[in-house]
């Protein structure tokens, strides 16, 4: 058996050190998999220590998944969400000129 619980708490401890990150690639290889979010928008930068989360989504679940997702691969401390919610097409009124 590969994993054990002597060393648990320690797990992807490594990523987090200084020159070593797996960030970025990983949140954006999971996003992919989000079953029903649209992330088509979603720009996943990395600025030193943290993550920044940049562009729009259509809702607000969307933004919340999004957000957990970066969170719990990245840390919950180094992850900026500059991510604005802009529904998509409910409820407008369309602009006419009269």
């Amino acid at each position: 058996m590969f994993l054990n619980t002597f060393n648990a708490g320690a797990a992807f401890g490594f990523s987090r050190e200084t020159g070593t990150s797996c960030g970025k690639p990983a949140i954006e290889a999971e996003m992919k998999y989000l079953e029903g979010v649209d992330c088509s928008d979603v720009v996943v930068e990395e600025n030193g220590q943290y993550i920044v989360l940049d562009g729009t989504v259509p809702s607000s679940r969307d933004l919340s998944r999004i957000v957990r997702l970066a969170t719990e691969i990245a840390g919950r401390e180094n992850v900026i969400c500059q991510l604005i919610v802009v529904p998509t097409g409910k409820g407008e009124t369309p602009f006419m000129l009269a």
